[in-house]
């Protein structure tokens, strides 16, 4: 995996990641859409000093390529998550609300 294919939350003004915007923006930033157009996995650390990551912030960023996906488990055999076990419960939350609110990311 190369390094172009890589997110990492330590590198992004933390340790409390919220904000549609936000998320949406930083999306563009990575070009996810690209990476998500051409199949190329994704890993994506979030450092263990992360106190939240809000479902607003995680669906900018993520929700398009969750829904893009089409399940749960398609989604994370592209997205690689290292992060906080306490993390991955929620983010588990916010993936299942992408695919429950498709028409949010049309």
């Amino acid at each position: 995996m190369t390094t172009a294919n890589l997110i990492d939350f330590g590198r992004i003004e933390g340790p409390v990641y919220t904000g549609r915007d936000r998320g949406a923006s930083l999306r563009r930033d990575l070009d996810l859409d690209t990476l998500d157009s051409n199949g190329s996995p994704v890993e994506v650390r979030i450092p263990t000093s992360t106190y939240t990551i809000s479902s607003s912030f995680f669906l900018g960023l993520f929700g398009p390529s969750v829904v893009r996906a089409g399940t749960k488990e398609a989604f994370y055999r592209r997205f690689h998550f290292d992060s906080p076990e306490f993390l991955r419960e929620v983010m588990d939350g916010y993936v299942l609300r992408a695919l429950q609110s498709r028409n949010l990311f049309s």
